[in-house]
């Protein structure tokens, strides 16, 4: 199960993907010398791509649903363990949550809300 800061707030169907940003280099070259020297800056954190639904019995619940995934784009930096019980620290949200266009869905037990989330880990 997908968790920040402890919570589940992702919902259901809950699909993870992490990409490393590029390494940080200084690349220097020298009139009148072939070739180039490289400088390694070391890693730049990596990038949380998170789709998943939440669900509820009612409409209100689903607000408070996704009022509360948004209630961490504070800035403050926590801990995201992955479906594959892998733990992040140091992963702060931003407030990138894009609901699906369509809206929430009524399924025969409440409402769905599909979405799609990046978060953004700093190491």
């Amino acid at each position: 199960m997908v968790t920040y800061n402890g919570e589940n707030i992702f919902g259901s169907a809950v699909q993870f993907q992490h990409v490393a940003r590029p390494r940080a280099q200084q690349v220097v070259a020298f009139f009148g010398v072939s070739g180039t020297q490289v400088l390694d800056g070391g890693g730049r954190g990596r990038s949380f791509f998170i789709r998943g639904v939440l669900t509820a019995p009612t409409l209100e619940a689903l607000n408070a649903c996704e009022a509360r995934f948004n209630d961490y784009a504070d800035g403050i930096a926590r801990i995201l363990v992955d479906n594959r019980s892998r733990v992040w620290r140091n992963v702060v949200f931003k407030g990138e949550f894009v609901p699906d266009s369509r809206g929430p869905i009524h399924t025969g037990g409440g409402w769905g809300l599909p979405y799609r989330a990046v978060f953004h880990g700093l190491t």
